[in-house]
């Protein structure tokens, strides 16, 4: 991976979880739709909405 494929976090400010894991999640979709190898983004996107909902649980919870 080249420095060009990954940029720095944000450190001035402070994110939710399920907010940086969709930020995560648009460049890794972006990423893997310009990569040239089999991509389902229906399946991606499906994957994401699952993980994003547990998250937002757990942060109403206050464990994430």
């Amino acid at each position: 991976m080249s420095s060009q494929d990954t940029r720095p976090l944000n450190i001035h400010t402070p994110q939710r979880a399920v907010e940086a894991f969709i930020e995560f999640c648009h460049a890794e979709s972006e990423r893997q739709s310009n990569s040239g190898e089999e991509f389902d983004p229906a399946l991606f996107d499906e994957a994401v909405d699952l993980v994003t909902r547990k998250l937002e649980k757990l942060e109403q919870e206050g464990l994430a």
